[in-house]
């Protein structure tokens, strides 16, 4: 090595700065206490920065920012679903299904509403928590939010408690802004009434296998007519953001059960009940249904049944029934005036019994309020949906065959006997003709066609079918 200005070879190194510097000219080197930068077995270092860190003395810790800004988003979400208190014990549950990774996209958030879900559900008593407000506050799709919800529960093995309808109908009782001007008291009469009907709905399975939602509305619609509470479903529907057309269903589902507790439970003018005029005798009913459903068996009386305050429920219908009328007078003009001292239907109803309140479903069957339905409603008409499909997967093979070999005179008769319906009028016989068919009759023959099992096409997944067997057919 020589130097620039001299071309001399003497150099000496200062001790200060490290740099050398010809003897000569004291011309300072440049480049010549360079170090090469080597790529090693962890990779490549910077010159002045090492890589992975922000700079001198500050390291950044990807693991640690991420589990600091996942605590940060459990809290917030906790928050707004009024669950502050328990969002240790939920960060908890995601450390345990996360190994304490956490995480951070939509899929934590969708796990973050799955954890608080099931933790309010393992509690049971401990609030009222629906998938439809988790859902609007993480801002995930229902579907996927019961997806991992499932998940959650099987992971972590957790035994959910039943659905607290009675609290779920409190609190949108309560949350509603149609009712903010009803009063007090009649307020406090409406929550009563319509816990007292969510449990009988519970015993008559008409929540089973549905979203409780509808149910809430249509029951806080009927309780609201009852009590001369001006409130639509339709208003009542369009708040709690449910379809309207599944509350008027559980309405009319509701009515038809009253109708029937009306002819079970015995009263008088039962044959004019029906589910267009119910709602002016619910009053009466629900008071009834109250005591019947306060009354004990008296031991060794066999099926003698007595309210639990010690008053017959017989002898209150046949008191109120057999009123004999009361005469008052006018000093006056000395004439006789009559009137029939009725009791207020309002009167009836007590407030008092534990059917007001949240059982479990045992205590809720265990109770005695006038009807007692065996099996669910969805599952009855689940049951007539397959049979009638049954009927029409005959009727499509009769038809193909009939079809397919007209001079067999057997097919034709049975084809015709199905294809021919009579229906009875009240004073006329006239015949239907049932070889109007409809788009369900073509879809089941056209599956009948493709050779699909009689078994898949009675579940009525008729899409899934189509798509498979025969819009699918060329690629198999």
């Amino acid at each position: 090595m020589r130097c620039k200005r001299c071309n001399g070879t003497d150099f000496q190194r200062d001790d200060d700065t490290g740099n050398s510097f010809c003897c000569r000219c004291g011309t300072l080197q440049e480049y010549d206490n360079y170090e090469a930068q080597l790529g090693g077995v962890r990779g490549p270092q910077g010159t002045y920065i090492r890589v992975g860190t922000t700079g001198t003395g500050s390291t950044l810790a990807y693991r640690e920012k991420k589990i600091y800004e996942a605590g940060n988003l459990i809290e917030d979400i906790a928050e707004r679903l009024q669950l502050g208190e328990k969002s240790e014990e939920i960060k908890r549950m995601i450390g345990k299904i996360t190994d304490g990774e956490f995480g951070k996209g939509e899929w934590f958030s969708l796990l973050i509403g799955a954890c608080c879900y099931a933790l309010v559900r393992r509690e049971g008593r401990g609030g009222v928590l629906t998938m439809d407000e988790i859902s609007g506050v993480v801002g995930c799709d229902l579907h996927q939010l019961g997806s991992m919800c499932k998940r959650v529960v099987e992971y972590l093995g957790l035994e959910l408690e039943e659905i607290d309808l009675v609290g779920l109908f409190v609190k949108t009782a309560r949350g509603s802004p149609r009712l903010g001007g009803v009063d007090g008291k009649k307020k406090e009469r409406v929550m009563k009434q319509g816990g007292f009907l969510m449990n009988c709905s519970l015993k008559w399975f008409l929540s089973t296998g549905r979203r409780p939602m509808p149910l809430v509305v249509a029951v806080l619609g009927l309780v609201c007519q009852v009590n001369g509470v001006k409130v639509g479903i339709d208003d009542l529907a369009r708040d709690a953001e449910v379809s309207l057309c599944t509350c008027k269903m559980r309405y009319k589902e509701l009515l038809e059960k009253l109708v029937k507790v009306a002819k079970e439970i015995g009263l008088p003018w039962a044959g004019d009940v029906t589910v267009k005029n119910v709602v002016k005798h619910s009053g009466t009913l629900i008071g009834l249904m109250e005591a019947k459903s306060m009354r004990k068996k008296r031991e060794g009386k066999g099926d003698e049944m007595v309210i639990s305050d010690g008053v017959c429920l017989e002898d209150i219908v046949r008191d109120c029934l057999s009123k004999e009328a009361m005469y008052c007078y006018d000093d006056g003009e000395g004439q006789r005036s009559s009137f029939l001292q009725m009791v207020s239907c309002e009167d009836w109803w007590k407030g008092k019994s534990k059917m007001s309140q949240r059982l479990t479903l045992k205590e809720v069957l265990e109770k005695d309020v006038g009807l007692d339905d065996d099996l669910p409603i969805s599952y009855v008409k689940g049951c007539d949906a397959v049979e009638r499909r049954r009927e029409k997967i005959k009727a499509a093979k009769l038809r193909i065959d009939a079809i397919q070999d007209p001079c067999d005179d057997d097919k034709v008769s049975g084809s015709d006997e199905l294809s021919l319906e009579l229906v009875e009028d009240s004073k006329k016989k006239k015949r239907k003709r049932g070889c109007e068919i409809d788009w369900e009759d073509l879809v089941i023959q056209t599956l009948v066609l493709h050779d699909v099992k009689d078994e898949e096409i009675e579940k009525g997944h008729y899409n899934a079918l189509l798509a498979l067997h025969v819009f699918n057919c060329n690629n198999n």
